[in-house]
């Protein structure tokens, strides 16, 4: 047996290892559906200026991007486009949503927004946090 250290983003073998922990994950729970979602915030000029990148997995959205230009940021399309992920969620079956910020990004904006922290990891990097944080609809 041999490791390999790869550093590219899909590397071949990859897929296998998707599909072998894909494969567990059903054997476990069952086969809920996961689904990928995508928000994209568009100008008049049909450029994107926001987005939100995630899936919605095992009953849960998990917000992997989401990002809103900075001339827009403060105008309210942030909480529209994660307003607008959550209720995709919802319709999915999903009972909650997750994501990652750091200190440095949208700590406060997801906690307006009813987002709890569940976890931190300090020094990510050095002289700021990551941060873990979820909210549960009712």
């Amino acid at each position: 047996m041999q490791i390999e250290v790869l550093e590219e983003a899909s590397p071949p073998g990859a897929d296998e290892v998707t599909a072998g922990l894909r494969a567990h994950v059903i054997e476990k729970t069952g086969p809920l559906p996961m689904i990928p979602l995508t928000l994209l915030l568009r100008d008049d000029d049909n450029r994107v200026r926001g987005s939100i990148r995630g899936v919605t997995a095992l009953c849960w959205l998990q917000v992997d991007h989401f990002w809103v230009d900075e001339a827009l940021r403060g105008q309210g399309y942030g909480a529209r486009l994660l307003d607008t992920a959550e209720e995709a969620a919802r319709m999915h079956g999903d009972i909650g949503a997750q994501l990652t910020t750091s200190t440095f990004q949208a700590e406060g904006f997801y906690r307006r927004q009813a987002y709890a922290e569940i976890g931190r990891l300090k020094d990510r990097p050095p002289g700021h946090d990551r941060i873990w944080m979820a909210k549960r609809w009712g």
